[in-house]
């Protein structure tokens, strides 16, 4: 399967299903995909969030990690722990880009990266699913959604809470009445510290 083998819905539901794939059951069985099926992907980041969507991109069907990229040895090593010993890994991300074999990119990077990074990666010819937020600023989101149109290239900004196959459901069984007259939905969201996650200039 060639990058252009898969429409934007299909990547989509790729994307959707590495951001929700914590939420389905472990113990499901995965039908086998033949090799000329599956989605190779690199992956940016391997830290506290890209070694979550790591181990739950891998247990996808028709999905392989073909190689990380990550600055620190010691997540080389865990990206190596989640896939397989023999992973290719480096502090270069330009080398994924530049993988042939690689369909589409996965970044977990740090917020003032993911611009860079998701024009590179459109630029060089790969679709990716990049964690949120989008970006550090309106200007970069404006230079992402503008690689993005130029490229023709696919880009998700993760979002687990408006991704996830839990929410889809529920939409779904308000939408059909199942549940009766919503009369409240309380939700909470906890990130927004005084250590400075989620605040923005």
């Amino acid at each position: 399967m060639t990058p252009h083998d898969w429409s934007r819905r299909e990547f989509l539901e790729l994307s959707a299903g590495i951001a929700g794939a914590s939420l389905a059951a472990k113990s499901l069985a995965v039908p086998a995909v033949p090799p000329s099926d599956r989605v190779r992907f690199g992956i940016i980041g391997v830290g506290m969030e890209g070694s979550g969507l790591l181990s739950d991109a891998i247990t996808l069907p028709g999905v392989e990690c073909a190689a990380a990229c990550d600055l620190y040895d010691g997540r080389h090593t865990l990206a190596r722990e989640i896939v397989r010993p023999d992973l290719p890994v480096t502090r270069r991300y330009q080398t994924l880009l530049d993988d042939k074999t690689i369909d589409c990119i996965v970044a977990a990077v740090p917020d003032h990266w993911h611009k860079q990074v998701v024009v590179d990666a459109v630029s060089a010819g790969k679709d990716i699913y990049c964690e949120k937020p989008m970006s550090h600023t309106a200007a970069d989101g404006v230079a992402m959604v503008d690689a993005a149109k130029r490229s023709g290239r696919i880009v998700q900004i993760g979002s687990q809470r408006v991704s996830s196959q839990i929410c889809a459901k529920v939409k779904e069984l308000i939408a059909q009445g199942m549940i009766g007259d919503l009369m409240l939905v309380e939700g909470w969201l906890g990130r927004n510290s005084p250590t400075g996650a989620w605040q923005y200039p």
